[in-house]
């Protein structure tokens, strides 16, 4: 019975990559109509975007986890207005929340700019990536863990000059809540972009600190912190049109409810990638998430080799194959699969 699952499982990334190959062969043809649609919902004052992201789970192990899902389903509004106000609404239907980014923001200069409302602080390159454009179908364990997410705020950005850029900014630290203790969670950005015929390259290094009381860190991995957390990091990224080269780490001290000792976190990924042509790549991470003081309850490491091919520069899919290295035995293995539409 295994065989035949895995040989249809086989049939079905065979067909995917037959669908795809048609399509890119009638990307040509579909011009007209992305441009007609731009012309319709795209403008410099009302820019509207969608993107729809659909993900299959498949664990080799009966007992794991296969599952279908559907991680984004978003939509965005934004634009410029008179006088350097410029705005920004997000929604994700799949949230109880379905809020996401609620901005309202002054271009003080052309350098600066500055926002209020609901939007990311601004730490770890790979968390301020969109989901349909990383590098692999999932975002690294320790990005997951400890890059918070959406925060009420106000945050100041711009660029210092024509490679270097920062952010800055003040939150309430409880997600889209209100602030219940009074105290502050402040996150800091400072990049380096540049780009030439060589390629572009992106460095930047992040912090953050701030006291809650009983806040939820991103995706729950880790317990709710209740009292001080201080995470720092760095991240850097090169990619030509033939390479691809990034690597992130963040570490963290934090204080967790119903602990009366403070935990030590760790991780770091780092990924290599080789284009096949300029819609297909193939890619490997290694990546790992150590706790000083949870250990073996969160402590994970593997590696992913991924595939990612582009149809059309709306549309996209990735294959990743999930290899654990604490616990190599094959029923540990699995497969992630993610399409996506966006525009």
């Amino acid at each position: 019975m295994k065989i035949i699952k895995y040989g249809i499982l086989g049939v079905i990334l065979a067909l995917t990559g037959t669908f795809s190959s048609e399509v890119l062969a009638q990307d040509n043809t579909e011009t007209e109509r992305i441009e007609a649609l731009r012309d319709m919902v795209k403008s410099e004052s009302l820019n509207l975007s969608m993107l729809i992201h659909s993900r299959g789970v498949f664990s080799f192990n009966e007992n794991g986890t296969r599952t279908l899902t559907v991680p984004n389903a978003r939509l965005k509004i934004d634009g410029k207005l008179d006088g350097g106000f410029s705005y920004n609404l997000q929604f994700d239907a799949t949230l109880d929340n379905i809020l996401l980014d609620a901005i309202i923001a002054y271009a003080i200069n052309e350098r600066t700019n500055f926002a209020v409302g609901a939007q990311k602080p601004g730490i770890s390159y790979e968390f301020l990536t969109a989901p349909h454009k990383l590098d692999f179908v999932t975002r690294s364990f320790i990005v997951t863990a400890l890059a918070q997410n959406r925060e009420l705020g106000a945050r100041l950005s711009g660029d210092l000059s024509n490679e270097f850029n920062y952010s800055v900014g003040i939150f309430n630290g409880n997600r889209l809540g209100a602030n219940d203790n009074n105290k502050f969670y402040y996150a800091g950005r400072l990049g380096y972009n540049s780009s030439s015929e060589d390629g572009s390259l992106v460095v930047g290094v992040n912090a953050a600190y701030g006291e809650q009381s009983n806040a939820r860190l991103s995706a729950g991995i880790l317990p709710n912190i209740d009292g001080e957390r201080l995470i720092y990091g760095g991240d850097l990224r090169f990619e030509n049109t033939t390479f691809i080269f990034a690597s992130e780490f963040l570490a963290a001290d934090l204080d967790y409810i119903g602990f009366t000792e403070q935990d030590n976190v760790f991780g770091v990924h780092v990924t290599g990638g080789y284009k096949l042509s300029e819609r297909s790549r193939v890619l490997l991470r290694f990546e790992n998430l150590d706790s000083e003081l949870l250990g073996p309850f969160v402590n994970q490491e593997r590696l992913v080799f991924g595939f990612s091919h582009f149809p059309t520069k709306q549309t996209g899919f990735r294959i990743n194959y999930n290899l654990p290295l604490d616990n190599t035995d094959f029923s540990n293995h699995g497969l992630t699969l993610s399409y996506y539409i966006a525009f």
